[in-house]
């Protein structure tokens, strides 16, 4: 391994395989694996979610009455999973095709096939609450603690758990350190870039708010927000501080930024993992001040290697809005309306 945390030259294919520019196909893969599975499995899991979705709101709504209506959640389960397995045989197709590349590449599934698993899991780890998620909306309900922790974290469950399928355990991302060099100072550098962040993103988040008020769109809470004024702070802080920012940087950051890093260059690298980091948050008002924010952390992980950089800025960020929401909240910290 070199000094700036690389893995040395090259090595050099097989004389049998192509050399030409990526990807670089082995002999056979694509015979051994078909495309057409991944493409069954992902239309018939969609399109069975999809109608048991719509199911589960009609018989919410009173506008269908069904005799077993449990049987539509695990019917969404099922349709979740079947889609699941589609992306996930696209996903394994996708690393036996690259994994004849050098080491110095990424060798895993697309950034966008993952996001999609992300979200496709962190939905069906929900699904069985769904009762108590559509009972909340109404008004007419509370979540149970089990389900007040696994709608706080399923995204975090799912980002970590197709880190590890899809990108450790098959090495996609050989020889980038993990967590990186001299801990101390990552975190020092973090603690100190945390506090920044949060000022930019309140100025980016004020400014565009701002914005988009003013372009007649009516602003919607973001989920940590939601959650805050609807769990017990003993399940939200350690899920909003500690869960979010180690399973979001490790895929975001730990990922998403190095796959591109290899591939396609920094530049992109930067506003790649930053923009879809905005996108995974699935709010419009939230989506710049977040982007802003993924730019910050790119940064300091680009300038640290060292994944608890990131992690601990992202905390501070988190926990700094918790801080703010408790003390409103109290009435000891009165904000604007």
């Amino acid at each position: 391994m070199d000094p700036d945390g690389g893995i040395g030259p090259e090595p050099t294919p097989p004389a049998s395989l192509p050399t030409g520019p990526h990807p670089t196909i082995g002999p056979g893969t694509v015979r051994r694996m078909p495309s057409w599975p991944a493409t069954v499995m992902g239309i018939g899991g969609a399109i069975l979610f999809l109608v048991a979705i719509g199911m589960i709101g009609l018989v919410a709504s009173g506008d269908l009455v069904v005799q077993n209506p449990d049987s539509l959640g695990w019917l969404a389960v099922a349709g979740g999973l079947l889609f699941t397995a589609g992306l996930a045989y696209a996903a394994v197709r996708q690393i036996s095709i690259r994994r004849y590349l050098p080491p110095d590449r990424y060798r895993g599934p697309s950034m966008i096939l993952l996001i999609g698993m992300v979200l496709v899991l962190a939905n069906v780890i929900a699904i069985p609450f769904l009762d108590e998620i559509l009972g909340l909306v109404s008004g007419g309900s509370e979540l149970s603690v089990l389900g007040q922790a696994v709608l706080l974290v399923s995204t975090q469950l799912a980002l970590l758990l197709v880190t590890w399928l899809f990108v450790v355990r098959p090495r996609a991302l050989e020889g980038v350190p993990v967590p990186g060099p001299d801990t101390p100072r990552a975190i020092r550098t973090g603690l100190l870039w945390g506090v920044g962040a949060w000022i930019v993103g309140s100025v980016v988040a004020v400014i565009s708010a701002v914005v988009l008020e003013a372009l007649g769109v009516e602003p919607t809470p973001q989920a940590a927000e939601e959650a805050l004024a609807t769990v017990q702070p003993w399940i939200a802080i350690p899920a909003i501080v500690i869960v979010a920012p180690i399973a979001e940087e490790a895929f975001f950051r730990g990922v998403v930024f190095n796959a591109w890093l290899r591939e396609v260059g920094r530049r992109w690298a930067y506003w790649g993992s930053a923009i879809l980091f905005g996108v995974i948050h699935l709010n419009l008002f939230a989506f710049l001040p977040i982007v802003v924010l993924g730019l910050i952390l790119a940064a300091v992980y680009d300038r640290t290697r060292n994944l608890w950089a990131p992690i601990t800025v992202h905390a501070v960020f988190n926990g700094t809005q918790v801080a703010i929401f408790y003390l409103d909240r109290a009435g000891l910290l009165p904000l604007p309306t």
